[in-house]
């Protein structure tokens, strides 16, 4: 089964971060998904994602305890091939944080950006 707008209002709230309503839309058509070729965590296990690594509550939780930069004020929705955090802020604004260069950048004006320009490599949305 899906989640419930009840389960994503729960999970945005445990998080303290808004879920933006692309976002939500997303959660509630899929639970998590594989785009292209990128992990999007969500709110229901996808068994090319690993055990442990597609939940948006523990993959946010997991860099939030590991201080990486940016990610406490964000919702940890996907990762590069490197590992890197990408996560959502409370505006929808799309950030990477990369551990080689140590630093934040933006990806995306909101989450629909990021999966038409990053994950499917479409371009910005018309």
């Amino acid at each position: 089964t899906l989640p419930s707008p009840i389960e994503i209002d729960d999970a945005s709230r445990e998080l303290g971060i808004p879920f933006s309503s692309d976002y939500r839309e997303f959660l509630r058509v899929f639970g998590a998904a594989m785009v292209g070729p990128y992990p999007i965590y969500g709110l229901r296990p996808v068994d090319v994602m690993g055990d442990d690594e597609w939940s948006v509550i523990t993959m946010t939780k997991r860099s939030r305890e590991g201080k990486v930069p940016g990610t406490d004020i964000w919702v940890v929705l996907s990762s590069d091939h490197a590992g890197n955090p990408i996560g959502m802020d409370i505006t929808g604004y799309v950030w990477i944080h990369d551990h080689d260069f140590g630093g934040i950048a933006p990806l995306a004006k909101d989450f629909e950006e990021y999966l038409r320009s990053r994950c499917l490599g479409l371009g910005p949305s018309p």
